[in-house]
Order: C-alpha cells, then structure tokens, then sequence
C-alpha cells in the first residue's frame, strides 16, 4: 500500500508542475497587457510611467525568471500581488475561497443523494416507467449546458414566481438562512448537469456487474434479488462510481467560474473571471492552479480510497 500511495503521490506532484507551467505561458501568449487594463481608459500616460509599472509587476523580467519567482512565492504561501487591485493574491484567494467551498460541498452532496438512488431504481426496475423517466432526465440533463440551466431557474423560480433570490451572498456565520436560500438555485444548477453523469455511469457500472457468472449464480441459486442489488451488484460498483465522483468535483469546480458569475456569488470562480478580463496575470494564474491543485487532492484521495477498498486497483497501479 505504501508503493501505490507514493506512486499516486509522485504522480500527482508531476501534473500540478506541468500544470504550472501551462497555465503560466498560455496566460502570457494570450493578448493583451495587464499594466493598460490597469489604466483603463486613461490617455496621455507617460510611456515612462507605463513602463515603470511593467517593471514594478516584473513583466520585463524573462519568463523562465517571471515563472520561478512565482513558483517559489507558492511554497512560501506568497501567490504575489494582485496587478490592478494591489492586494495580496493570497489574502484575494482566503477571501472568496470559501464561497467556493461552500458551493461545490453542497452541490456533490446533493448529487450523491440523488445520483445513487436514482441508479439503483434505475437498475431494480429494468425497463421500467421509472427507469424510462431515469434515463430521459440524464439524457437531458446532459444535453443543457450549465449556463441555461442556471438561467432557466432565475427566470421560473425568481422572476415568474418570486420565490427565491436571483443573485447575492450572506456569509453563513450571519445568517444561516439567507446563506442556505441564496445557495438554492446555484446548487440545483450545478446538480442538475452533474448528478445525471454520475447516475449513467453508476447505472451502466451496475448493469454490467449484474451480467457477471456469480450475481446470475447467486440468482439462480434463489437469492433475494433485492439482496442481490445492494450487497453484490451495488458493492462491486463503488469502486467506478468513487472515481467518477471524483472527476465530477473537478466539473464541479470549473462550473463554479459560470456559475458565481451568473449568481453573483463572491467565490474564486468569479475571482478568476473578473481577473481575466482585467488581464491580471497574477491573480488568474494563482486561481486557476489553485482549481488544478483541488481537483488534484481530490483524485489522489479518490485514488487511495480506491486502492483500499479494492486491491485489484492498487496492484495494477504499481505493477502496470
């Protein structure tokens, strides 16, 4: 266990570096020019002055030196300072990161409280009214893009119907209510095109482990078909469906750049969007590696969990 737990880490170690790096020279090859966002509209600037904020920013700098300078304030917990706003990078990120947190937690546990049972009744009731409708809603749910979604539900539930807020945010130590009912729509949007993946890839998981020599052995030897699902099918089934719901919380998290945007929610998604269009280099390229890291984490968690609970996945991993 220890050989696969180092193996996944080295792994993972190497995709946040070239990560890094891709993320630091596309930002760079991209037009445009952090120092005159930051100026804005304003004419007559003196080419000196412009050029001694390239210099203040370090953009003259080569980019192999531009690049370990921000590599190594990362370790130091140091991300730089924002080009438009001056504020520490890190201090912008400790700011909005919980938001983000808070959003793409409530959204996966909404998606696994209704992606499981959903798969599991899909596959009970085969060829059924209700695994009819299972199917025909993922299809669906698949099909929409988030941002559609996200605008559909604005238009029904708080402009026709007014039943709840279209966009704001209240920290959820103020008022534990407002935060939950301004989360609402932005978790039912993010839940509706994700739980329907993990509902068709649980579902197609356990169908085919259902079709395996021992659950037709166990049928036939009259077993409960209800034991059957949960204890055999259902279990066989994890290990696939723990790897999909960890691809699913790096959807996630990209989804939240859409939605805290179109939700007005002040996490590291609308952070990165405001900071492209700025062309702040320093913020984006921290927020952006910063999504990278998380999804990371928590393919390397998944990993592991994996590996425990099936030792099949550990062995190839280290003998593959």
């Amino acid at each position: 266990m220890a050989k696969y737990i180092l193996t996944r880490l080295a792994w993972s170690a190497l995709i946040v570096i070239v990560s890094s790096i891709v993320i630091f020279l596309v930002l760079r090859v991209l037009p445009g020019d952090p120092v005159l966002a930051r100026l804005g509209a304003s004419t007559g600037v003196d080419p000196a002055a412009i050029e001694r904020l390239r210099v203040e920013a370090g953009l003259n700098d080569p980019l192999l030196t531009q690049y370990f300078t921000w590599a190594s304030g990362i370790f130091r917990g140091n991300f730089g300072t924002a080009y438009t706003s001056q504020f520490p990078v890190t201090s912008l990120i400790a700011e909005r990161l919980p938001v983000t947190l808070e959003l793409t937690a409530l959204a996966m546990t909404a998606v696994v409280a209704i992606a499981v049972p959903l798969a599991i009744a899909s596959v009970y009731r085969q060829a059924s009214l209700a695994d009819r409708g299972v199917r025909l809603l993922t299809s669906i749910g698949i099909a929409v893009p988030l941002f559609i979604v996200a605008l559909v539900f604005i238009l029904i539930f708080s402009t026709i119907l007014g039943w709840l807020p279209s966009r704001g945010y209240i920290p959820f130590a103020e008022s534990p209510t407002e935060n939950l009912k301004l989360m609402i729509l932005p978790v039912a949007s993010l839940v509706v095109v994700a739980s329907p993946l993990l509902i068709r890839h649980m579902r197609e998981s356990m169908l085919e482990t259902e079709s395996e020599p021992f659950v037709r052995t166990a049928l036939g030897k009259g077993a409960v078909r209800t034991r059957v699902v949960f204890r055999h099918v259902l279990r066989s089934s994890l290990v696939p469906s723990l790897t999909m719901l960890g691809l699913l919380i790096g959807y996630t998290l990209a989804g939240t750049v859409v939605v805290e945007y179109i939700f007005g929610l002040p996490g590291i998604g609308s952070l990165a969007l405001e900071s492209a269009l700025k062309r702040d280099y320093a913020v984006l390229q921290s927020v952006v590696l910063l999504i990278v890291v998380m999804f990371v984490v928590t393919t390397f968690i998944v990993d592991i969990v994996n590996g425990l609970v099936d030792p099949r996945v550990r062995l190839q991993a280290t003998h593959g």
